[in-house]
């Protein structure tokens, strides 16, 4: 997630009776009807899974920001099926799913900012929080922990029975003090960088004024030659 905007990842993996379901369902929509599953059956049966995954969401978002989807924009949706659909529809082995949906926020999310999502009641899930904000309070976010890694906090849990969660924004206090910490040092080296373009400078003066000195010493023997 970022301030502007955030990638909803979608993993799902089906087994058993699922699996044959859906692989007669690629077949069947996709394909020819003749009990296999074929490489260009699964491509046409991803372009049709990601335009009705498009259309879902465009009836119900799945993303609010301040309690309304009308700031959230969906800019792209894609949905992969991984190889193992392939073969036989009886079988029963395990097929796994991944989609990708993209949003832009129409205004920054920030401190004081609620982010809704909604999601599958008991599925676990991963939710990177833009640098420099945490998370004030959450709710429907069941067996909650929090990580801190490459200067952003974690959520990691369960979307609850009410298949959705809700976080409020707020200042990474820790984050700001190390950003305060690295513009001290910022401006500290400046100065010293200030200081050595200083005596930088000076050097390139006496620099140009020897060359310049060299340059009169060579005119003047010249003008010599000439008299």
């Amino acid at each position: 997630m970022e301030r502007g905007g955030m990638t909803w990842n979608y993993d799902e993996k089906i087994t058993d009776n699922e699996a044959v379901f859906f692989r007669n369902l690629i077949d069947v929509e996709t394909g020819d009807s003749d009990g296999f599953v074929n490489a260009w059956e699964i491509l046409k049966m991803e372009v049709l899974l990601s335009g009705k995954m498009e259309e879902s969401i465009e009836e119900e978002s799945d993303v609010k920001l301040n309690s309304t989807s009308d700031s959230v924009e969906l800019k792209n949706v894609e949905l992969r099926i991984s190889k193992d659909a392939l073969g036989r529809t009886g079988k029963k082995s395990a097929i796994t799913d991944s989609a990708s949906a993209t949003y832009m926020f129409r205004e920054e999310a920030g401190p004081g900012t609620d982010i809704w999502l909604m999601g599958t009641p008991n599925s676990s899930v991963t939710i990177t929080l833009p640098q420099g904000l945490d998370a004030e309070l959450t709710k429907g976010l069941d067996n909650k922990s929090l990580e801190f890694k490459n200067n952003r906090t974690l959520l990691k849990g369960n979307f609850g029975s009410e298949k959705n969660i809700t976080i409020w924004l707020s200042e990474n206090e820790t984050f700001k003090s190390e950003l305060q910490s690295m513009e001290m040092n910022r401006d500290k080296n400046a100065e010293n960088e200030s200081e050595e373009n200083a005596t930088q400078a000076a050097g390139e003066k006496a620099e140009a004024s020897q060359v310049t000195g060299f340059f009169k010493n060579i005119l003047k023997e010249i003008n010599r030659s000439l008299t």
